[in-house]
Parts: C-alpha cells; structure tokens; sequence
C-alpha cells in the first residue's frame, strides 16, 4: 500500500513531505492535530495569537533598566522584528482558519492589526519610566516583521496539500 502511494504521489509530483499528509487524508477518517480544518486548530491558534499580545503588553509595560542594557547595536530593532514576525504568524493563521477570505485581504487585515498594536506599543512605551517610546525605526521593524511573517505564512500555506 505504502508504495502505491509512492508511485501515485510521485505521478502528481507532490514531494515527499506531502506524502504524509496525503497519506494521512486517504487512510484515516480523523485529522491530525492542528490541521487547517481540524476543529481544535482555531482555538488554538487564536490562542496563541491572544497570548502573543499579552506577552506584548507585559513586554511592553515593564519598567526599563538606567543606562545601556544591550551591548550588542540593533539588537532592539532584531527583537522588534523577529516578535511580530511570530505575531503576524500567529494571527494570520488564526485568520485564515477562521475566515474565508483572500489572501490579499488577510494580508492588509493582519497588518493593519500589527500596525496598530506596534504604534500603541510605542506609545506605551513613552509612559514607562526608563523605556525610549516612540522611535519610529522600532515601528518600522515591526512593521517589516509582521510583513515578512505573512509572506513567510503564504508560502507555508501554498506548499500544503489541500484538506480533504
């Protein structure tokens, strides 16, 4: 069986990291876990993505330290993009699994959402004490990341095999 399922995946040109998924869908009734239209996948997901925010505000709210606290230059503008690179990963996801939309509107949806929540991080950010709020090099960061995360989130998508 194992390798008519080889033979016929190879006659479609699905590449063999596909093959499980494909081998998944024709051989069992239930889905694994966290698969797009599995019925655990959207709580979760938008789980993660509501736990990304709180993280964000816990971040974002504590009080910084007097004087230079990382040594290494640009760090800080490293760390904004790589979190709302996951953000954007985690919301565009959670919205894809949720609505049916396209691709073009999740994409200005999600970064709109990102945008908003990098300026009132910023924002924030000017009424903590030790923080420098308000740089628009760690808005733009933000901005770029979660950009970056959602090209990264449509090409995942567009490599997966449909749900059957």
């Amino acid at each position: 069986m194992a390798k008519k399922l080889w033979l016929r995946c190879r006659e479609i040109g699905v590449h063999t990291w596909q093959k499980f998924w494909y081998g998944w869908a024709m051989h069992s009734k239930a889905l694994p876990p966290f698969f797009p239209s599995s019925k655990f996948s959207r709580p979760a997901l938008w789980l993660a993505f509501f736990l990304w925010v709180a993280l964000l505000i816990f971040a974002s709210s504590r009080p910084g330290q007097p004087g230079p606290t990382f040594p290494i230059l640009g760090i800080d503008k490293i760390m904004h993009f790589t979190f709302f690179f996951a953000g954007a990963l985690s919301l565009g996801a959670a919205v894809r699994a949720s609505f049916a939309i396209r691709w073009s509107t999740l994409f200005l949806v999600v970064l709109l959402i990102l945008c908003t929540l990098g300026l009132a991080d910023e924002i924030n950010q000017l009424f903590v004490s030790n923080r420098s709020g308000g740089d628009p090099f760690d808005w733009l960061a933000d901005l770029t990341g979660a950009a970056l995360g959602l090209v990264t989130l449509r090409k995942i998508y567009a490599r997966r095999p449909p749900a059957h």
